[in-house]
């Protein structure tokens, strides 16, 4: 085969263009998600939630449930329109603290829109798909929610709509996951209540991390969800769950790297999740920033 054909068969590239939005969590730079009440982090799940819905394709079966779009005039979403570009995917996501990469100090988190599937939600968007298939139109991550409550072994906080757990396959040692304990499949699907007990959710885990280790604990925090494009297959199968990754392993300072076996083999686990679970459950309660002033 010539050099020309072993490029061909070996290496592919594809275009991928979109669109980015920074979104500020609160006009207080010294404030994080830790610090805001369940009501003021309300608007900030509704501002996910209406740039998420312009961004919809018209084929997709969430326009059915989806709001009309009524960013508030003189907000800072209020220049959003509709992209002349159909996206594919939409990822939100917030890195918290230096150490993940986090140069600019004030609350805020980022949106990517693109053309294509990204490689991580596509790996689990065909998991899930085939899921559904091999269990009668079963849902894995509700059936998995639902296993989680029954164990309560690394569960760390459920209100009537979310469960926070530390998940079987966590890499990182205090990695959690907030899942939708009925089928959602996109911000859309929530109702205001539900997005009351996300914002509850949200408030919680993010309380639970700082008080760990009484810092401004790291993560990088991402919501999965049904693509903005794609197939009816896609779209049910798809399933509302938020992914927090940290850093830190024994104390503020100290953070787990992966590096050697790590990255050549198979990640090794420094705690189990149920003992991050149990760790996690004791942080509960105030701000410990609140306690000192």
């Amino acid at each position: 085969m010539t050099r020309a054909g072993l490029s061909s068969l070996l290496l592919r590239a594809e275009a991928v263009t979109g669109k980015c939005y920074v979104l500020t969590f609160s006009n207080k730079h010294n404030l994080t998600l830790a610090d805001l009440t369940t009501s003021q982090l309300l608007p900030i799940i509704d501002a996910w939630t209406q740039i998420y819905t312009t961004h919809l394709s018209p084929k997709s079966p969430l326009v059915k449930v989806a709001s009309p779009t009524t960013l508030q005039p003189g907000s800072s979403q209020a220049s959003i329109s509709r992209p002349h570009a159909q996206y594919r995917y939409m990822q939100i996501f917030e890195n918290k603290g230096a150490a993940m990469g986090c140069s600019n100090p004030h609350p805020h988190g980022q949106i990517w829109t693109t053309t294509g599937l990204p490689e991580e939600p596509a790996v689990e968007l065909d998991n899930l798909k085939r899921y559904r298939r091999e269990q009668g139109g079963a849902h894995m991550l509700e059936d998995y929610a639902t296993m989680e409550l029954e164990k309560q072994e690394r569960v760390v906080f459920a209100n009537e709509s979310f469960v926070i757990l530390c998940p079987w396959w966590a890499i990182w040692p205090y990695e959690t996951m907030i899942i939708s304990r009925s089928h959602l499949r996109a911000l859309p699907d929530l109702s205001p209540e539900q997005k009351m007990h996300l914002a509850e959710a949200i408030s919680d885990i993010t309380r639970r991390y700082d008080n760990l280790f009484e810092t401004h604990f790291p993560y990088s925090m991402g919501i999965h969800q049904a693509p903005l494009e794609g197939s009816d297959e896609e779209i049910e199968a798809s399933h509302l769950h938020l992914h927090f990754y940290p850093p830190l392993l024994r104390s503020a300072s100290v953070r787990k790297f992966l590096v050697g076996y790590e990255l050549m083999a198979e990640p090794q686990r420094d705690i189990t999740p149920e003992q991050a679970a149990a760790k996690l459950r004791g942080c509960g309660g105030p701000l410990y920033r609140q306690k000192l002033e």
